[in-house]
């Protein structure tokens, strides 16, 4: 299963076992000198999570400001992120294509619609290695 997201125009899949829950975006306080991707921190449920920009870590264009927040979980690390929209949560076809992309494990070709399927574990490593 995972949860569908739009990024941009761009469609994308996370795993929900990854995924812990979907907020509306909320106040950030923003982080000095942090990364461009990072868009600051967020108090949710008591917790404290950096708030990361999907489209930024991807190199995508987005119009205007995301409204939803996606909170995932990778090795005991937590982290928002932030998607134009949520669309559904959904097996994925069986049709996979390979990309030599950063950040994703493969593709999903349903209805004419290229799906990127986020790998969490690079994604992960890569807030750790900005925050360092």
């Amino acid at each position: 299963m995972h949860v569908r997201v739009r990024v941009g125009r761009e469609l994308y899949a996370l795993p929900v076992s990854n995924v812990l829950e979907v907020a509306e975006l909320g106040d950030l306080t923003t982080v000095p000198a942090a990364d461009h991707s990072v868009l600051g921190v967020r108090n949710l449920n008591g917790r404290v999570l950096p708030v990361v920009d999907l489209a930024s870590v991807f190199g995508i264009a987005r119009d205007g400001a995301a409204p939803r927040l996606v909170v995932a979980e990778h090795d005991g690390s937590l982290a928002g992120f932030v998607v134009d929209e949520v669309t559904d949560v959904a097996e994925l076809g069986s049709d996979r294509e390979h990309v030599e992309v950063d950040f994703l494990t493969h593709a999903v070709l349903e209805d004419g619609q290229l799906i990127g399927v986020v790998d969490f574990e690079r994604v992960f490593a890569r807030l750790t290695r900005v925050a360092a």
